[in-house]
């Protein structure tokens, strides 16, 4: 295996290195996927699943995509950006070919969702996805890949694996979309992404899409992507959330939780804090209450990951406490609240774990627990982010 970690990014001859020229952001004003020039065949598809109307990121992506134009995208979480970047192109496929798109992510969770979400669109079109990732066995993989893809959705090492083991063959790749960029750098992907743009097409189209714009993500886009289209909704907090703060001490944080469980009639509600072990106590704590509860972090396997978050999902469980790793991408509908147990150690966790509610334009509700040593901390990010979190009373609530 081609070693990819010798340097922050893979070894790329100077002429691949052109001088970016940041584009102005696209600004559509179409109200109709009729309207953003898709094919009939893909219209009635999105009409059968039930998509209306465009959402503001699809709106703008679409047009730009479907032009084959490079594109940085910063937005929300839930923005509904997974159907912005994948309709640009499907329609182009030929199904002659090979894989021709390339989705890579951060996490297995991240890549078996997204992956669910593009395969409804492309099974009545007749195209192939294959979802390929880290943590399972290998003879899983090859299952998938004895299928003519045309779609590959998988985490970067896992995908980089099989291209030097010529497993699969990826230079028919037309486009390739680097999604929760700055989640998968954080975990010392780049360089593997990096490397994948060296095997592809020379002429790919690239789509990165990010929530936040750290220094890592600043630092490949600038090494990595040509010319590019700007297409920056924000990271703001969207209006349907409401934000409160309650300032307390650390003992007092679960019988305030609970007097708010008892107010609301809430359906589910998910608790963030910082540790592992806090995630388990915490879930213990609801469970002896008689209030069905699961923790969900990086201890636990696979497959109990993923049925904790299916019983979630399902209503099975009402309160899922978890540690970050669920604060990124996972589509989990009708989340009523969102319970900042623990002021999150980085400021653009906040983003992520507030828009695990409030999805898609829904109402959501989020408060977070403030002791003393954290006001310091959760100051910055209210000034960071020019944030409006609402004070209130422990006997308020």
């Amino acid at each position: 295996m081609t070693n990819t970690r010798n340097s922050p990014f893979i070894s790329i001859s100077p002429t691949t290195f052109i001088k970016k020229q940041q584009l102005p952001t696209i600004m559509t004003s179409q109200n109709s996927f009729a309207d953003l020039g898709l094919k009939k065949e893909l219209l009635v598809i999105l009409k059968r699943l039930k998509f209306k109307n465009p959402l503001e990121v699809q709106t703008s992506v679409i047009p730009c995509a479907k032009q084959g134009k490079n594109i940085v995208l910063t937005s929300q979480t839930g923005s509904g950006k997974t159907l912005a970047y994948s309709l640009g192109f499907i329609d182009k496929i030929n199904k002659k070919l090979g894989i021709q798109m390339i989705i890579l992510l951060p996490t297995r969770e991240l890549a078996i969702q997204v992956g669910k979400e593009i395969k409804k669109i492309c099974d009545p079109l007749n195209l192939n996805t294959g979802v390929i990732y880290g943590g399972r066995d290998i003879g899983g993989d090859h299952k998938t890949l004895k299928k003519k893809l045309h779609i590959l959705i998988g985490t970067p090492g896992r995908i980089v694996q099989h291209v030097n083991e010529k497993n699969i063959k990826v230079g028919d790749t037309k486009l390739i979309v680097y999604d929760e960029s700055d989640q998968m750098f954080d975990h010392g992907f780049a360089r593997e992404c990096a490397y994948m743009k060296t095997r592809i097409s020379k002429n790919a189209q690239i789509i990165l899409a990010s929530a936040t714009m750290t220094d890592k993500v600043k630092e490949f886009i600038d090494h990595i992507i040509p010319d590019y289209e700007i297409v920056d909704l924000g990271i703001r907090v969207p209006k349907n959330i409401v934000q409160e703060k309650v300032f307390c001490e650390k003992l007092e944080k679960n019988d305030l939780i609970m007097t708010l469980f008892n107010k609301t009639g809430f359906k589910r509600a998910l608790i963030f804090c910082n540790t592992k072990i806090k995630s388990y106590n915490i879930a213990d704590f609801f469970q002896n209450k008689k209030l069905n509860a699961k923790s969900l972090n990086s201890d636990l396997d696979q497959n109990q990951r993923i049925q904790h978050l299916n019983l979630f999902k399902e209503g099975k469980i009402k309160i899922l406490v978890t540690t970050d790793i669920a604060a990124r991408g996972l589509d989990i509908k009708n989340v009523d609240i969102v319970i900042n147990y623990d002021v999150p150690t980085r400021d653009e966790f906040y983003i992520h774990r507030v828009g695990r509610t409030g999805r898609l334009d829904k109402k959501g509700y989020a408060l977070t627990l403030i002791c003393p040593e954290d006001i310091d901390r959760f100051d910055n990010i209210e000034f960071d982010y020019e944030l409006k979190v609402k004070e209130i009373k422990k006997e308020g609530i």
